[in-house]
């Protein structure tokens, strides 16, 4: 079922946007580096002016993209530390939601086999009793139906916990990158 909410798509989004620019510095920084190795070995004095300007300006850039990144850090990591509190609790909640659904489904079984058995027991007998027999096969298809129901529920409840934990390993993953970022950016 894998349903997120709101909270977590756009989070998840903004990972995704944070990333996105975090490459861009990356790829800006490799391409500086260049020019500036490039400017190291330029002997015409107008190629090394203008080389010279554009890096001046490239290094503006990134020096803008460095004070853009740094609150989109601090903000995706309250925001992620936040969403994992509460993935905590929620995943809590789904836990104690299967054992609920799990001794349901384990009440729902049992009524299943005891109308399955009296069912069998009766036409076993050749000596059918109409009010046996129908109350016996009503019973089966109750149980049946509850069943059913019980097991779907709790497959929604258990795919909606490895979801939950999935999303937890990638905020975790994620907190970590953030830290490295950091450092990064500070060292740059």
């Amino acid at each position: 079922m894998n349903q997120h909410t709101v909270q977590e798509k756009k989070l998840k989004s903004d990972i995704h946007d944070k990333n996105e620019l975090r490459r861009e510095l990356a790829f800006s920084l490799n391409q500086l580096h260049s020019w500036q190795e490039k400017l190291m070995t330029i002997s015409n004095i107008r190629k090394e002016k203008k080389l010279n300007r554009t890096v001046v300006r490239y290094a503006n850039y990134i020096h803008e993209l460095k004070l853009f990144l740094t609150p989109v850090l601090d903000e995706l990591e309250a925001r992620i530390k936040t969403e994992m509190d509460f993935s905590v609790e929620e995943i809590e909640q789904f836990r104690s939601d299967i054992k609920i659904e799990a001794e349901e489904a384990v009440q729902a079984r049992k009524a299943f086999e005891n109308a399955k058995m009296i069912l069998e027991s009766t036409e076993a007998k050749k000596q059918p009793e109409p009010e046996e027999l129908a109350s016996a096969k009503q019973a089966y298809s109750k149980a049946f139906k509850a069943f059913r129901l019980e097991k779907a529920e709790l497959d929604n409840v258990q795919k909606e916990l490895e979801s939950e934990l999935h999303d937890r390993e990638i905020f975790k993953l994620e907190l970590k990158r953030i830290m490295i970022e950091r450092h990064f950016v500070a060292e740059v």
